[in-house]
């Protein structure tokens, strides 16, 4: 037998008030309306659930024998509710590309969205520019964190969330390690690391033109598999980069001297059913 919970619940509330007005008043019905719910319910059940008579209303034994199913069937259902709720916000997930998961805003970013969206599961990957807008076109990512110069494709959004400022990595022997602050010029005749043209070609570029508003092209050191710390703490070279990025003892981080800008991060997703809407809230401003 197939019972309607909206009767049984029009029966749990008539059998609180047993007052036909005072219960249609709580569910928000008329007398009558609820009147006729009630002996529907008594027919498809085959048994009177309450007594009517001038002194009042009562329950008849099968109503009493039928009120903690009733109950439990209600209770029952709101808990099945609750816990198929949990379980959709435990399935939620939010797939991110951050670049590089030790630098101090991609840090920030992944803590953010786990302190405030903390029934989402992330699925972190670090492969790249190109790859990030490679893979948004084609709903892989839900977002993407990537320096604000990269070229946006048709399709994509983006927000500036944070600007850094720069400085130098030197060796601790440097000349210039001692500075309270460094000048691009001075870096004319070093050798500079920048990493692999297809991680992160925005970088290379904003770097690239740094140098040329100094008023020179810098020397790119030919590393292959080496670290930008590995290289500098080795004397090989030197790497401007964000000021909060770490780096080993042995290597001494300088700011660059005014005129630079700061260099902007960007979030990028794509305008579809599947934009992450709550975590472009969370993560409005970094600053």
């Amino acid at each position: 037998m197939d019972v309607d919970l909206r009767l049984v619940r029009y029966f749990l509330v008539m059998s609180e008030e047993l007052h036909f007005t005072a219960a249609a008043r709580r569910l928000y019905v008329s007398q009558p309306a609820l009147s006729n719910q009630i002996r529907r319910l008594e027919t498809q059940l085959g048994a009177q659930l309450f007594d009517r008579s001038p002194r009042g209303v009562t329950l008849t034994a099968a109503g009493d024998a039928f009120l903690p199913h009733a109950r439990g069937a209600l209770e029952a259902i709101r808990s099945g509710v609750a816990d198929a709720t949990a379980a959709a916000q435990r399935d939620q997930v939010l797939r991110i590309d951050v670049l590089h998961t030790n630098l101090a805003t991609p840090r920030a970013v992944l803590a953010r969205l786990r302190d405030r969206l903390p029934s989402f599961r992330l699925e972190i990957t670090s492969r790249g520019t190109r790859e990030q807008q490679q893979r948004l076109l084609a709903g892989e990512l839900d977002l993407a964190l990537c320096g604000s110069t990269a070229r946006c494709p048709d399709g994509v959004m983006q927000r500036i969330i944070r600007r850094e400022a720069l400085g130098v990595a030197l060796p601790a022997r440097h000349p210039l390690a001692s500075a309270e602050s460094v000048a691009v010029r001075e870096l004319t005749d070093e050798l500079h690391y920048l990493p692999q043209d297809d991680l992160a070609p925005e970088w290379n570029e904003f770097v690239l033109a740094c140098c040329r508003t100094a008023g020179f092209a810098p020397r790119r050191h030919p590393a292959s598999g080496s670290s930008a710390a590995e290289l500098v703490k080795a004397g090989e070279c030197v790497a401007l980069g964000l000021l909060s990025t770490p780096y080993p003892p042995g290597v001494v981080v300088r700011p660059l001297a005014a005129g630079v800008p700061p260099y902007g991060w960007s979030l990028r997703w794509r305008d579809s059913p599947r934009t992450p809407a709550a975590a472009l809230a969370v993560l409005r401003s970094l600053d």
